[in-house]
């Protein structure tokens, strides 16, 4: 397959050498265009292992400006407790608001809370959008058939599977229904999850997605890209065969969790046709690779829809 992602020569555009303070790590960190620039909100753990979400702004999207103040913290109700996990932040631009899910973590399983915020300044949480086990979800950026829409990764058992549901309120979710399965191809055998909010084309909904499968050493992490039907999201009418992307730099190869490569974020900023993928590399840091999004939809489409 031809080569459809080119990774920037600035990576990783992120490390905690950006970060104010003393930082662990950056990572798995949502993106939005805002007033021409790229806004990140950075999931980042500092040195005593304290999560914080910190803004960081860019208008070339490759350097990055970040906050130090902290703009989320975790629930303090049962079984949540501060030092554990909020993380893997992804952020879609909808009606006026710039709409943000994230996972909060705790010892009786994940949940995604939903959150919005009009400019970055200060951020609304709302409420949980889903139950436990959820592992993450996202949002499409406009209603289809009057309802609110979202794919997401339930967590149960370790299931690794994406589903889709719809919502009136985007509150109150329902209609799920199976997307996609793990193991079409052994690079997504183990587990697959949403990664970028959808991105609408001109031929379908274009999604940018994680998959990884076990090896003798863990799990490693690859990108994905599905297409589907602009009015129908239920219906991939595309798929690449192949990974967009596999841990191949030492950057995404070594770091707190080897070989993982975690699409969050896939922006059209500049170029109309250029979509710039933003990922978490092995939970350390954030790299930046570019690709055509005329040429991902075309790939898709000649890789064709999944077998019946």
């Amino acid at each position: 397959m031809k080569e459809l992602v080119r990774r920037h020569p600035a990576n990783p555009v992120i490390t905690v050498a950006d970060i104010p303070g003393r930082a662990n790590c950056v990572f798995n960190s949502g993106a939005v265009v805002h007033d021409n620039q790229i806004v990140m909100l950075l999931s980042t753990w500092v040195s005593d292992w304290t999560p914080q979400f910190l803004v960081g702004r860019s208008d070339d999207g490759v350097h990055f400006t970040v906050s130090p103040r902290n703009m989320v913290h975790p629930p303090r109700e049962y079984p949540y407790v501060q030092h554990e996990g909020i993380f893997d932040t992804r952020i879609t631009p909808l009606e006026g608001w710039y709409y943000i899910t994230y996972n909060v973590a705790s010892r009786l399983g994940g949940r995604i809370i939903l959150a919005r915020t009009r400019d970055f300044t200060e951020i609304e949480t709302i409420d949980y959008i889903t139950g436990p086990d959820h592992r993450n979800c996202v949002l499409f950026p406009e209603k289809i058939g009057g309802q609110y829409v979202r794919l997401e990764r339930p967590n149960i058992n370790d299931a690794g599977d994406i589903y889709i549901s719809w919502s009136p309120d985007l509150i109150h979710w329902g209609r799920t229904r199976l997307l996609l399965e793990r193991n079409t191809r052994y690079w997504e055998s183990a587990k697959i999850g949403p990664g970028a909010p959808p991105v609408k084309t001109d031929k379908g909904w274009l999604c940018i997605y994680h998959g990884c499968r076990q090896s003798m050493n863990g799990f490693a992490y690859h990108a994905g890209a599905f297409l589907l039907d602009l009015e129908n999201p239920g219906r991939i009418i595309g798929k690449l065969r192949d990974c967009l992307m596999w841990p191949q730099e030492y950057y995404e190869r070594v770091g707190n969790v080897n070989n993982v490569i975690f699409p969050t974020a896939a922006l059209i900023h500049g170029d109309p046709d250029e979509l710039k993928i933003y990922y978490g590399a092995a939970d350390t840091c954030i790299g930046l690779a570019t690709a055509s999004v005329s040429e991902l939809v075309e790939a898709c489409l000649a890789d064709g829809p999944l077998p019946d």
